[in-house]
């Protein structure tokens, strides 16, 4: 019964349950690990040495490498309060309706009743990073899939969550303020296991998820007091397998004042880097197309109040003169997934250059000021590993 849910094609063939047992486990491995996770739930109900294969690290991490990533969304309110809990989604372009992922929620810190404010940090192999912002930090990193979370309490702001390839540890990169600048250390979740990484004069900025692309971290970065960095240095770069860090240029060309890039934004989307920019009512997009060389290559210019009042994208929207705050969340088939700050999320599709607005079921779009985004992917990691 299990095999014919996870394989349909089985049953229409009328192949034995013995046949399938017959296949080498390379090939078994190689099936299984094609499978959704909710899928894997039902193989692991098939036979013992299909549960035994589907609990091994190795299996979760090739399942990890074949799973396709999603955005995560994470809304933000402007007139949240102490207390408040949040919620995440992603999506779902075909039926534009909120899909919540499978048993997320926003973090429950269980000794803390009334006093969270839970912030995403970002996410890595499928596991979320919350923050809480109290007189002492709190975080969480939980797996919505397997339903495992892990809870501590730390100093400094943690801004950066990676799997360190060479010991295949995961690690947390951390910052705090000193009078020199930002002091950055990695570790694990004890304090005795922390490394000094350097100090530096910038930070990353507040409520940006890290682009996690080719083993490295990256960031828009801010000085002191939220001072704008110089054109050369607006892009923190960290290496998760040397644990050092280099600044590099935003593509397009110097900004003419000194905070000419505060309105420029980087986001991870389908393994690839992409920064965006809001300049007068233009949106200008790039992708870094070449690592080696840092060439980046301008993607688009959308004419947001050419296009906005050519093509309305609902009836409740009647003015389109202000857009600053507007993000870029993700991309696929020629279209564009954008939200307006106070309006909603809207579908921009590139080639007809036609908006359409995306009724994702969310009550409280007029107090939504923003946005925070991360690129998940469900998986079967587990929070031992972290410990």
């Amino acid at each position: 019964m299990e095999i014919s849910r996870c394989f349909p094609w089985l049953s229409r063939h009328r192949r034995k349950q013995d046949g399938f047992k017959t296949l080498p486990d390379d090939v078994v491995m190689d099936v299984l690990s094609r499978l959704e996770v909710d899928q894997l739930g039902h193989a692991k109900r098939v036979c013992r040495s299909w549960r035994a294969l589907i609990g091994t690290a190795h299996f979760t991490r090739v399942h990890l490498q074949r799973a396709s990533s999603v955005p995560v969304i994470s809304p933000m309110f402007f007139d949240r309060k102490v207390g408040d809990r949040g919620f995440l989604f992603f999506p779902n372009w075909s039926s534009q309706v909120k899909k919540p992922i499978r048993g997320a929620k926003s973090p429950g810190f269980r000794y803390i009743t009334t006093m969270c404010i839970c912030d995403l940090l970002g996410c890595c192999d499928g596991l979320l990073i919350f923050s809480a912002i109290l007189p002492f930090s709190i975080y969480e990193i939980q797996n919505p899939v397997t339903q495992e979370e892990i809870v501590w309490e730390q100093d400094g702001s943690i801004c950066g969550f990676f799997l360190q390839s060479l010991p295949n540890k995961y690690r947390l990169l951390s910052y705090r303020e000193t009078p020199n600048g930002f002091l950055y250390h990695t570790g694990g979740l004890w304090p005795a296991a922390w490394k000094n990484v350097g100090m530096f004069p910038y930070r990353p900025r507040e409520q940006e998820t890290p682009s996690g692309v080719e083993g490295r971290l990256h960031w828009m970065v801010v000085g002191k007091e939220g001072m704008s960095t110089p054109c050369s240095h607006s892009i923190m770069v960290f290496s998760t397998r040397e644990s050092k860090f280099c600044f590099m240029p935003h593509p397009g060309d110097s900004c003419p004042s000194s905070d000419g890039h505060s309105n420029m934004h980087l986001v991870e989307m389908k393994g690839r880097v992409y920064v965006y920019a809001i300049r007068d009512k233009l949106m200008l997009i790039w992708v870094l197309e070449d690592y080696a060389s840092w060439h980046w290559v301008k993607k688009c210019d959308i004419d947001l109040e050419r296009d906005f009042n050519q093509h309305p994208a609902s009836e409740s929207v009647t003015s389109y003169s202000d857009y600053k705050g507007m993000q870029l969340i993700d991309s696929q088939d020629g279209e564009l997934l954008l939200f307006w700050p106070h309006r909603g999320f809207f579908r921009y599709n590139l080639r007809s250059r036609t908006i359409t607005q995306v009724m994702l079921g969310l009550s409280r779009y007029g107090m939504m000021s923003r946005v925070v985004v991360a690129e998940f992917k469900s998986s079967l990691v587990s929070l031992k590993d972290l410990q």
